[in-house]
């Protein structure tokens, strides 16, 4: 059990309030008891409570903003779950989250719902920033008027955040090219489906297979799609694709609209022929998975990228603490057919 102020009072027989003033530097407390009181503490292996303390001289409860890209992208469901899981974690604190959830990457949208919390007051923002340079402007202009913000998942140039936590892309981009052309024994005609080549760390995922499929010389990188993470499009796109282009038999996955994807895949009866490699955990990845269809994921994490980005702010506005590392990147877990669970 922690040491308590009781603990300490009751050793050295003083009053609670005592021990507070002494090991707080308030004064009013004999300078020799004071000295007594620090020693005990230390003798005790007495800890304080920075959180409590924290609290304690925090003027109201602490509220939190979140505006996630979530609408039509199953990934962000996981995301969602791990930043109510760390609000319910820190119920005691008397912590609140108002999430905003838009679709896609319109900045518009986005810098209407970051006023819409500014405006009520949050002490913390989390978001999946759209690389835009008013949504930049705006959040720089939040965190110089004191409110803390961590990017989730997308991270952005110039902005003065607490912390970007989330994939690093261009890494995430170079494992799947290593599979690519491992599996593919170094023969394949490729399309790569990604949101936006104007999406920075979205093109970082293509830029990394880009980087080792170069090693391949017989591997084709024959056609780019830009499906805006809209599985309507998506589909569309790959349907398109896939009845002008024969040759295509392999098709990388980005980002989000794989679900789309795979359903023309289905629609058209190329299971056989072709093969897909993805990103992240959603329903139809794991289905298509064990049918063999997707060789394989690459599982980003999302449930601890939306955890710890509220816990990054929890401490930064409660404890003042900065984390070590601006960006916190979750780990890159291989799946395939072979370990993927029911």
């Amino acid at each position: 059990m922690p040491v308590t102020i009781k603990d300490i009072a009751k050793a050295a027989n003083v009053s609670r309030g005592t021990v507070d003033r002494a090991l707080n530097d308030r004064g009013g407390v004999n300078p020799d008891v004071s000295a007594r009181i620090k020693t005990i503490a230390a003798e005790m292996g007495y800890k304080p409570n920075t959180i409590a303390k924290a609290l304690a001289t925090h003027a109201k409860p602490i509220r939190l903003g979140a505006v996630i890209n979530s609408l039509g992208n199953p990934f962000f469901d996981k995301v969602l779950e791990g930043i109510h899981a760390a609000v319910e974690s820190l119920h005691d604190y008397g912590i609140s989250i108002d999430i905003r959830k838009i679709r896609g990457y319109d900045p518009q949208r986005q810098l209407y719902e970051m006023r819409q919390l500014r405006e009520i007051g949050i002490d913390g923002l989390v978001i999946t920033p759209v690389p835009d340079t008013k949504v930049r402007d705006e959040l720089n202009d939040m965190i110089r008027s004191g409110v803390r913000v961590t990017c989730c998942n997308l991270d952005i140039d110039d902005v003065n955040y607490q912390a970007y936590v989330g994939c690093d892309y261009f890494c995430s981009g170079q494992t799947a090219g290593e599979i690519i052309g491992a599996t593919t024994h170094g023969e394949a005609n490729l399309a790569i489906i990604t949101s936006s080549h104007a999406l920075y760390t979205h093109e970082m995922r293509v830029k990394g297979a880009e980087s080792v499929l170069k090693e391949y010389p017989n591997i084709h990188i024959c056609e780019y799609i830009e499906a805006g993470d809209d599985e309507d499009l998506s589909y569309h796109e790959v349907l398109r694709l896939l009845k002008q282009d024969k040759k295509i038999d392999i098709l990388y996955f980005v980002t989000g609209g794989t679900t789309g994807g795979l359903k023309a895949i289905h629609e058209l009866h190329q299971e056989d022929r072709l093969r897909a490699y993805t990103f992240d955990l959603i329903p139809a990845v794991i289905e298509d998975l064990k049918s063999g269809l997707i060789v394989s994921t690459i599982d980003q994490q999302p449930y601890m990228q939306g955890f710890q980005s509220v816990r990054t702010l929890f401490d930064a506005i409660l404890s003042r603490h900065t984390p070590a590392r601006k960006q916190i990147f979750t780990e890159l877990n291989i799946k395939n057919r072979y370990n993927i669970s029911s």
